[in-house]
């Protein structure tokens, strides 16, 4: 095939212009469905906010496919001012997308804890009526004066009704056998409204989870089709980059802090071997001779009392050559 035919150059713009179709149908579908689900709007209905973000999730491949087919186009024919016009503002309403994705995630919260808050008042109401139908059936059995009125009562009561082999006991023993079937009866009925294994609590966290497995996904997609005014990185290249320059940043004050304290050590360990290095030329030094023990105590005297000292020790030693 020659690039060069004119043929092949209308080839390529019936291409992409039955491309950009496709990626207008694309938009307008998207459009009208989520206008067709989320109209009319109730923000503070729990089960509107669910139908939006099943509406946003569920037709985002839609959108998601034509941004895609527009970067193609705008790939096929990189001469076409307009084409590559319209690629660039999509490329920016993009941008809004993305936001839109993020902002599913306080709003699934929102709802999670209204949907959370709903099934918490169902189980206090069904416990409630619980409570309610068994105190009725305990009053039917304490004020039951025989077995055929007991029997009655349980049968105005829509109960289940008694067996034969219940039938031939005493009224006393059956009124204990059914009040203890009874009690046991409320605490099987809370555990089970109770349970962490509640169905309706799992659907929650199921949905939970599913949206922000999704709504990260679409994020990060919208993300590489999606470009900043004046900027020619999209927008997940752009948090790539400052991503990269946030982690480069903190592994060089890592290294420097690292350094800093290796040479804190090195520095410390230099003084040790200098103080012990001191230690031991003062252990190895000669010991100065001891003072000669004729040096008197006078010295330590003041002058007029040394005076006097010295006096009486030359007339100790005058006195001492006479006698001898």
């Amino acid at each position: 095939m020659n690039l060069h035919d004119p043929g092949h150059g209308l080839r390529r713009v019936n291409t992409t212009d039955f491309l950009s179709l496709i990626a207008l149908a694309l938009f307008v579908t998207y459009g009208v469905t989520l206008l067709n689900t989320i109209l009319p709007p109730a923000i503070l209905q729990p089960a509107w906010l669910v139908t939006l973000i099943s509406a946003l999730l569920d037709s985002a491949p839609l959108a998601l496919l034509g941004l895609g087919l527009v970067h193609l186009v705008a790939y096929l024919a990189p001469d076409d001012i307009q084409v590559q016009a319209r690629r660039d503002a999509i490329a920016r309403w993009a941008v809004g997308a993305v936001i839109g994705f993020l902002l599913l995630f306080p709003l699934q919260i929102a709802s999670a804890v209204q949907g959370h808050g709903l099934v918490a008042r169902s189980q206090s109401s069904a416990m409630q009526v619980a409570a309610e139908r068994a105190q009725e059936f305990q009053r039917a059995i304490d004020g039951a004066t025989s077995i055929e009125d007991l029997q009655q009562r349980l049968a105005t009561l829509q109960g289940p009704g008694l067996q034969l082999t219940e039938q031939r006991q005493s009224l006393t023993a059956l009124k204990s056998m059914l009040s203890k079937r009874l009690q046991e009866s409320i605490k099987s009925s809370s555990d089970v409204i109770h349970s962490p294994w509640n169905p309706s609590v799992w659907a929650i966290m199921q949905r939970t989870l599913r949206v922000f497995l999704l709504a990260a996904v679409y994020a990060l997609a919208f993300a590489a089709g999606s470009q900043r005014r004046a900027c020619d990185l999209s927008l997940l290249r752009e948090a790539q980059m400052h991503w990269d320059l946030t982690r480069a940043r903190t592994v060089r004050r890592r290294q420097q802090r690292f350094e800093v304290r290796q040479r804190q050590q090195q520095l410390q360990a230099e003084e040790a071997l200098e103080a012990r290095a001191q230690r031991r030329r003062q252990a190895d030094a000669p010991v100065p001779p001891a003072l000669a023990a004729t040096v008197t105590s006078s010295r330590a005297l003041p002058a007029d009392m040394a005076y006097f000292h010295q006096l009486s020790v030359d007339g100790e030693s005058m006195q001492v050559g006479e006698l001898s």
